[in-house]
């Protein structure tokens, strides 16, 4: 026996699907420490102008997202790469996130703004800096929790860790459909949890924000992104996405549902027998950590990305025998 084998290893953490070296769509879940209901409506209002602050910092685009009581759900496109904004527009995000320079905070924004006009070496290394903070999901996630765990407890006079765990990531095929579908099934959230009968009247969600908003639907940032990409209506998109939304919405669930006389009156303006048929959909999972899509999209990523999912081993140190004829697999250990 192996004396090595003795000392526990540290074990090590799944690494994430991401997609790297071109932009990339993410599902995110993440919850509250021991599902505690922290999250009440002055929170809420804190996290949604935090979320969007961070967002435009990182250069991440905010496509939809949900708040309930004690977790979160977004859906974002994370760009190919951060790229190379010039000082002022460094100076413009920087804004967003750092303030006055306060105990235990490496960076403020008196600090950037010397380094920005101080040029050489101290410059270049202030701008390699903010841009690696840039353009990445795992970094958003970072400063977006910990920037709120601190906000929180601070108002709270509470200290310890906020959130459970890691944040869950599965990531979403650039297909309008696939994700209208994944935007629906967070915006119907407050409907599985009794909160609602319709989307549009919770505050806290993609949906229900663009619907408050002077500009209406029309400015909810998943149909002007379709509409820019594909050259389609905004308001033909919005008609399909509510429809999708009721649809889903009546199915039932361990949770509420949208009501029977809710939904006729949605799908009486004027719904297409094919669109409702594409509409009725249903995501079959939200799986830790995968991804969603159909299948040509999945085995594309894991072709791309075999050397990240299978990475070698190193051969054990111990005699290595005949292995000619072994099978590649072991039934007995999966």
């Amino acid at each position: 026996m192996n004396a090595m084998n003795l000392i526990p290893q540290k074990r090590r953490r799944a690494p994430r699907i991401l997609q790297t070296g071109r932009k990339a769509h993410y599902h995110v879940v993440s919850r509250i420490n021991g599902r505690a209901f922290l999250l009440l409506e002055k929170e809420k209002e804190l996290f949604r102008n935090l979320l969007a602050r961070v967002a435009d910092f990182c250069g991440v685009r905010l496509l939809t997202y949900a708040l309930l009581d004690n977790h979160f759900h977004l859906l974002l496109e994370v760009p190919e790469t951060a790229g190379n904004p010039d000082d002022e527009e460094l100076r413009r995000r920087a804004r967003l996130i750092y303030g006055k320079e306060r105990p235990g905070q490496p960076l403020s924004f008196a600090r950037i703004d010397l380094a920005l006009r101080a040029g050489g070496t101290v410059r270049e290394q202030m701008r390699q800096i903010l841009i690696g903070r840039m353009g990445s999901l795992p970094m958003f996630m970072k400063i977006l929790k910990q920037r709120f765990s601190i906000a929180y407890n601070k108002g709270h006079d509470r200290c310890g860790t906020l959130w459970e765990d890691r944040y869950h990531s599965v990531l979403v095929e650039d297909r309008p459909a696939v994700l209208m579908a994944v935007a629906a099934y967070i915006d119907l959230n407050p409907v599985r949890a009794a909160i609602v009968d319709d989307p549009k009247d919770y505050r806290f969600s993609g949906y229900g924000e663009a619907v408050g908003k002077k500009a209406g639907i029309r400015s909810h940032p998943l149909f002007q992104m379709i509409a820019e990409r594909y050259a389609e209506s905004v308001d033909e998109i919005a008609a399909a996405y509510r429809r999708l939304l009721f649809i889903k919405g009546s199915n039932p669930t361990k949770g509420g549902t949208v009501s029977q006389k809710a939904m006729a009156k949605a799908l009486a303006q004027k719904g297409e027998l094919s669109a409702a048929e594409l509409l009725r959909c249903r995501l079959r999972f939200m799986t830790r950590g995968a991804i969603l899509g159909t299948q040509a999209y999945i085995e594309a990523w894991i072709e791309r990305n075999k050397t990240h999912i299978f990475p070698k081993r190193p051969r054990s140190p111990r005699k290595q025998t005949n292995t000619e004829n072994t099978p590649l697999f072991s039934l007995r250990n999966g």
